[in-house]
């Protein structure tokens, strides 16, 4: 067995468990074309291509450490020696391409000495006249962006990006020497509206013969954490990867389930596909933590391999056996070099990477798919599973003890100007408190949510700590729905201090005030669940269900906000609340907080009632839920 690294070919001897070197096969000093040299795509060529009875290697998997290769070279190996014969990517990666008599033939409106982000331009070269050589009428050029390029094990090349759409170029034949010829005019689109990678890491993309797509960034409309699949230009599939990269892993919590993924960065090789069983073809992308991540074409999740190193064992055994078992064990950070491969008789090899250690990937074999099934989920269903959280969540609070707030009667009010200095003394609510694991150089800091109450005159008084200036950013868009288009503070509150504590359905007094800022102003929204009287109470709707508040009223004129780095105030009159609080009474209500992406509420935590946290049914988010709010005791 053959094994390629760093320039170098070594023989491997699997019964002696020994290896020896037997070739150089890139040296600098031949005189051949040197290589791409602009970051994320330099690096020597490693990965073997067979085509034609010919042995190509590509840099593309080997190039950039945590991103798709900026530049893709092809190589072919002649007389032992790798021959750079094609390149494809970025043509402002690379300094061979800027020299004068390479100028003329760039796009025209690209000004190499201009800003580079705006005088973008893609390139392919390939060696027409096999002189390992890049000349002038060698090289076309395309005015365009791009992004990570990968060689497939036809040749072909896919581009993740070509101004936003992947492009692939499948060759159009070879030179007599075998370089690989390439056409512009000939590529075909995969995927359209494809989005650049949010960190350090994503921005490839692979093919598969049988037309899936593999993107490591989603296009648009869907996130851009989150891989893809696009079958025959039609997406199919994302996964959500909530922590893409290298320094978004930083920010990233220890995985709390079997396929939360975190810190991808780039793709280890082309597709392995199991002799047996019914995978199908498999991929796998590379986690920053030590770890990596195997799945199917059409997007089904397999495996972890190896471990987040803050959970796993090191890599430090004292001594290692051949075949000893590695599942528990972590690559450690920032392991930029691992790669797949698969040999002729169908067994799947990683190299682990920092440690240019050979493992076998056993039992993909193995792997079954559940047979296609119908699932006929109606109403009474859904209803059942609603009533079904409820209860988990009644039971919840009785095992952990009823929540109660303190809500005192003050002499002095504090000042809404968003500085809790006069908050001292106050009893907290804790709305939100999750650890985040973070890493040796993150600033971010543990979910610590509070929130508190007061009296003072005639108004209520809260306040929320969120750590998060921004929280509130709300578009306001839909009038009556402000739970769904962006942050806000939440405030449920009972008025009636005599209405039955485990009431399954809210009453007259029972309201919810929700405070936002939409384009830099306070916008309060208060809904009153029952209004004795109202003749055409408010709907909101999904397709299963259809709930109504009797009333949804702007009160911004009532409400005073004030904020000061992620500290929030507001006041609000007793009086629209229906409020007459007395020292002894007891109230039942919660607070909450409403977490969005500026236009979105992605987001909602409360301190007593936890099963308020959906958000993708309307009558789930606008509804009240009085008998899971915790008690508010006035004094």
């Amino acid at each position: 067995t053959r094994f390629y690294y760093n320039g170098m070919e070594f023989r491997l001897d699997w019964q002696a468990g020994t290896d020896q070197l037997v070739n150089v096969y890139r040296r600098p000093d031949t005189g051949d074309q040197a290589l791409p040299d602009g970051y994320g795509c330099g690096g020597e060529p490693e990965s073997p291509v067979y085509v034609g009875g010919r042995q190509y290697l590509t840099n593309c998997y080997t190039s950039n450490p945590t991103n798709g290769a900026s530049i893709a070279s092809i190589h072919l190996l002649r007389a032992g020696l790798a021959k750079a014969v094609a390149a494809v990517g970025s043509a402002n990666e690379w300094s061979s391409l800027k020299t004068d008599e390479l100028k003329p033939r760039w796009p025209e409106g690209v000004d190499l000495k201009g800003d580079r982000w705006k005088n973008q331009a893609a390139f392919v070269w390939s060696d027409v006249n096999d002189d390992n050589r890049l000349q002038p009428e060698e090289v076309t050029f395309l005015k365009a962006g791009t992004g990570g390029v990968t060689v497939m094990d036809d040749l072909s090349v896919v581009i993740a990006r070509v101004d936003g759409v992947t492009k692939r170029l499948v060759p159009t034949g070879f030179s007599k020497g075998g370089a690989p010829l390439y056409d512009w005019a000939r590529s075909e689109s995969l995927a359209a509206d494809v989005q650049g990678p949010t960190s350090s890491g994503g921005d490839q993309a692979l093919a598969h013969p049988d037309g899936w797509t593999i993107l490591s960034v989603a296009p648009k409309p869907f996130a851009p954490q989150s891989l893809c699949g696009v079958y025959k230009g039609q997406v199919r599939w994302s996964y959500p990867d909530p922590w893409p990269g290298l320094h978004a892993s930083h920010e990233s919590p220890v995985a709390d389930r079997p396929g939360m993924i975190i810190g991808t960065t780039r793709l280890l090789g082309t597709f392995v596909t199991p002799k047996r069983g019914e995978a199908g073809p498999l991929w796998c992308i590379n986690g920053n933590q030590g770890n990596m991540y195997l799945f199917t074409a059409d997007g089904l999740f397999v495996a972890e391999l190896f471990r987040d190193v803050r959970v796993g064992r090191s890599w430090s055994m004292p001594t290692a056996q051949r075949g000893m078992l590695l599942n528990d064990v972590s690559c450690h950070d920032e392991n930029f070099w691992p790669s797949i491969s698969q040999t002729t008789d169908g067994t799947v090899y990683l190299v682990d990477g920092g440690r240019t250690s050979l493992v076998r990937v056993d039992g993909l074999e193995t792997i079954r798919r559940i047979e296609p099934m119908g699932l006929d989920v109606k109403a009474d269903d859904l209803a059942a599973a609603r009533a079904w959280c409820l209860e988990a969540e009644a039971k919840r609070q009785a095992a952990s003890g009823s929540n109660a707030l303190t809500v005192p009667l003050r002499a002095a009010a504090p000042t809404i100007d968003g500085k809790l200095d006069d908050w001292a003394g106050a009893e907290w609510a804790t709305v939100d408190k999750r650890g985040v694991q973070a890493y040796f150089d993150s600033n971010s800091k543990p979910y610590n949510v509070t929130a508190s109450l007061a009296v003072s005159g005639d108004r209520l008084y809260a306040t929320w700590r969120t750590g998060d200036a921004n929280v509130l950013t709300n578009t306001g868009e839909v009038a009556n729905a402000l739970f769904k288009t962006g942050g806000a503070l939440d405030l449920m509150i009972g008025s009636d201090p005599t209405a039955d504590a485990k009431r399954a359905k809210p009453v007259a007094g029972d309201q919810r005030l929700l405070v936002a800022m939409v384009k830099g102003k306070p916008r309060a929204m208060l809904y009153r669940a029952v209004v004795p009287g109202t003749k055409e109470p408010v709907p909101f709707s999904s397709p299963w269900r259809t709930i109504t508040l009797d009333q949804v009223v702007d009160v911004s004129d009532q409400v005073q906000l004030a904020g000061a780095e992620g500290d929030f105030e507001l006041s609000v009159p007793l009086a629209l609340l229906g409020l007459k609080p007395a020292s002894g009474m007891v109230l039942r209500g919660d607070l909450g907080l409403l977490r969005g992406n500026g236009f979105q509420t992605l987001q909602r935590v409360y301190w007593s009632n936890k099963a308020s946290g959906i958000t993708a049914d309307v009558p789930s988010e606008a509804e009240l839920t009085p008998s899971l709010w915790g008690k508010l005791v006035v004094k």
